[in-house]
């Protein structure tokens, strides 16, 4: 059964892998016109806003990888007993990945910060029908609004200002769990329910930012 249970886990990573590479703030970069070059263009001698959108979702995912890991291995723990090595291994690769991302974003933000917006795209921002769009697509409202409140208003890179900060929130949480683990203390259950909230909130937020921009 364990087997198979972290097949599946494994399989549902694969799946999302490939949602990730389109639904994770993707499309966002159509706002800068500062996507992905063409195939076989290779005039660009640094990354794109839409390199570095992928780039950041890439680790965001493998740091979610590890976490799911982490929950796995917790929730056989009643009866196989605590790892604390394991642990400690499984939650040092989830903070590598999310420092990753966070350094991505850091990198997409100034690069944003420097690339005009385009007008035609923000002017469609700022007439979108979101709260008809949330009913429509039945969205999560507390995420949803957070996204509203800064594409309503034309004001992406805040966005991008906003997830870094949410990668950062994560950061600290798992630091605050390995400084149990590596006390040999399993972690209050009440911190690993946090964090996971906080993955999952990350998660919907850059996912409802790219279903906006996809259906402009």
């Amino acid at each position: 059964m364990k087997k198979i249970f972290l097949i599946s886990v494994l399989v549902l990573l694969v799946v999302t892998g490939n949602i990730f590479a389109f639904f994770y703030a993707n499309h966002s970069c159509d706002a800068y016109n500062n996507c992905l070059p063409p195939p076989g263009f290779k005039s660009f001698t640094s990354p794109t806003i839409g390199q570095l959108i992928i780039e950041g979702a890439g680790y965001f995912l493998a740091s979610h990888y590890e976490m799911l890991r982490f929950l796995y291995k917790t929730e056989l723990s009643e009866v196989n007993g605590v790892n604390y090595l394991e642990l400690q291994e499984i939650l040092i690769s989830a903070i590598a990945n999310m420092e990753n991302a966070s350094g991505t974003y850091k990198n997409l933000i100034q690069l944003a910060r420097e690339t005009p917006y385009d007008p035609a795209v923000i002017d469609k921002l700022m007439k979108f029908d979101y709260q008809g769009f949330m009913k429509k697509k039945s969205l999560t409202g507390d995420v949803f609004l957070k996204v509203q409140g800064f594409l309503a208003k034309g004001n992406v890179t805040g966005a991008y200002i906003s997830m870094k900060a949410s990668k950062d929130a994560i950061i600290a949480q798992l630091y605050t769990i390995k400084a149990s683990l590596d006390a040999n203390v399993f972690p209050d259950i009440n911190l690993i329910y946090r964090v996971n909230q906080a993955y999952h909130d990350t998660m919907l937020f850059g996912q409802y930012m790219a279903d906006v921009f996809n259906n402009l």
